[in-house]
């Protein structure tokens, strides 16, 4: 543990530098990369648009107020797409805060949306950065397309993350209340994972309301649990998440945030860009693409200068009754169609976890971390911290696979 705590240390006084460089060098274009958006309804907080301030100070402000204030942080992730609503800054953050006494656990929400193989590897490619848990939050949208995975169910997972949190708490013998922050992007369900929790431990349902009142943005909610645990559900933000070397226009990176739902309905000016991302995305799996021409009950699709969007919103157009003057098929309305299908889970989609690549692993516990965002010890690390909220079977049990890394537990 004194290794664990110097590592920390140098990576706290490392983080803070980089922090401070980045500030200094940022621009205008910057602060379009981190732009944030309120709750949409579904996450307890209601409908915002893009912030017009300084986004970078925004998210500065919020964040550093969870990381003080929490002992804990669970970082709320959508199993569709982990590393799209996942920002190494963040982890950085929280791993450098209080000279490394902060504890993060992954929490890998709407698992109910992937099927078992890919919620599977994602569980073991999450788990070799920080202790992760699978969670269903809440039931899914009426015609969803759902997987089944036994014993996952909301009242399950809900009751082993508490009882994760309450065996930490007890550790810690601490006079006063574990504070345990809840962050993530707009939609990822961070309220519902709140609501789930009270509602199964004997709490008054909707601890956090659909539809509360908006410009709460840079303060926190605090939910009470029991006498050892209060919960913090944080506004949600789009947090600092590109790829290095990676400078996406405003309209990609529009299409990327429309397709992660961190962007409420009212405020997609121009949805096409991002069913056109859709398209690309499913096409590169031909079962995900057959389902989903199979849903709007489509023919074969036409390339127009090798792309099929177009012909694919005037099918979806006509099969929806999306038309205007003259029987005219309505584009605008067919890709809001199909955004609001896609947000719904009726449309089935997901990311592939990446293949593992061990990192090289310096032989000083102080070297700075890898592109992959992970450090030498990091390792030990998810030991460590995993054994202290006694983590254990279905949850993350650790078992040495070939590669030394912690296999995915029987789903």
């Amino acid at each position: 543990m004194a290794a664990l705590l110097a590592s920390a240390k140098a990576r706290a006084a490392q983080f803070e530098g980089k922090r401070a460089g980045d500030e200094d060098a940022m621009d205008e274009d910057d602060e379009d990369d981190f732009s944030g958006f309120e709750d949409d309804a579904e996450d307890g907080v209601s409908a915002g648009s893009v912030r017009k301030d300084s986004s970078r100070k925004a998210f500065d402000k919020v964040y550093k107020q969870v990381v003080d204030s929490a002992d804990v942080v669970l970082y709320v992730l959508d199993a569709r797409d982990p590393e799209g609503t996942r920002s190494k800054e963040v982890e950085q953050m929280v791993m450098a805060a209080d000279r490394g006494s902060k504890r993060m656990i992954f929490v890998l929400n709407k698992i109910d949306l992937v099927p078992a193989p890919v919620l599977r590897s994602w569980l073991v490619y999450l788990r070799r950065s920080f202790p992760t848990l699978p969670l269903r939050a809440s039931k899914p949208a009426p015609n969803a397309k759902v997987f089944d995975h036994k014993e996952l169910t909301i009242k399950s997972t809900s009751e082993t993350l508490f009882k994760a949190l309450k065996t930490f708490a007890e550790s810690r013998q601490l006079k006063r209340s574990v504070k345990v922050g809840i962050i993530g992007y707009p939609n990822v369900g961070k309220s519902s994972v709140i609501n789930a929790m009270t509602t199964r431990m004997g709490g008054r349902t909707g601890a956090c309301p659909v539809g509360a009142e908006a410009g709460v943005t840079t303060s926190l909610r605090e939910v009470k649990l029991d006498n050892k645990l209060k919960l913090l559900d944080s506004p949600g933000i789009v947090f600092p998440n590109k790829p290095e070397g990676n400078r996406n226009s405003k309209v990609e990176e529009q299409a990327r945030l429309i397709l992660l739902n961190a962007i409420p309905p009212k405020d997609i000016h121009d949805p096409i860009p991002a069913v056109a991302l859709l398209i690309k995305r499913l096409s590169a799996t031909p079962e995900l693409f057959t389902k989903l021409t199979d849903l709007y009950e489509l023919p074969a699709l036409h390339h127009i200068k090798g792309d099929t969007t177009t012909d694919f919103l005037v099918q979806v157009a006509r099969k929806r009754g999306r038309l205007g003057k003259g029987g005219v098929p309505n584009l605008y309305a067919a890709a809001q169609t199909v955004i609001t299908d896609w947000r719904d889970g009726r449309i089935q989609g997901w990311t592939d976890a990446p293949a593992y690549k061990p990192a090289t692993i310096s032989s000083s516990k102080t070297a700075p971390a890898t592109k992959s965002g992970l450090v030498g010890d990091q390792k030990d690390i998810v030991k460590v911290w995993a054994a202290e909220f006694k983590l254990e079977g279905l949850w993350g049990e650790e078992a040495p696979g070939a590669d030394g890394a912690v296999d995915a537990m029987e789903i």
